[in-house]
């Protein structure tokens, strides 16, 4: 586990993901670093279409992870506050999945996932 600091009144904002040719999805961009205090809006891509569930999650500094949202159809959108962070998550199409963050204060590690059903845990979990 790598901590991200916060340096200089910014916050390490991480999407990451694995090599993009093997990858389910795409986030863009990978990495962004986000003055503290604003915005930033990220877009994941699924390149499956037969994993038409899409979720965002939070790792924060601690190393604890949070489902934030799994959104299926165009339209869907959710609102989620957290200490840290807000965001705002829309289903764009079939292939897009976007989130805003705002009033970002906390350095944290975001990932989007897909899959064939719904997800209630991270599939790592006994919850």
């Amino acid at each position: 586990m790598v901590a991200f600091p916060i340096l200089w009144g910014w916050v390490l904002m991480a999407t990451v993901t694995t090599d993009a040719s093997t990858s389910l999805v795409e986030q863009r961009p990978r990495w962004v670093l986000v003055p503290r205090g604003q915005a930033k809006t990220l877009q994941c891509i699924l390149r499956d279409s037969q994993y038409p569930w899409m979720s965002w999650y939070q790792q924060d500094l601690q190393g604890q992870l949070q489902l934030l949202a799994t959104l299926r159809s165009t339209g869907d959108k959710e609102v989620v506050s957290h200490p840290g962070a807000d965001y705002q998550m829309t289903r764009v199409d079939n292939t897009e999945l976007s989130m805003h963050v705002a009033n970002v204060t906390q350095g944290r590690t975001l990932y989007c996932t897909c899959s064939k059903d719904t997800v209630r845990h991270p599939p790592w979990t006994n919850e």
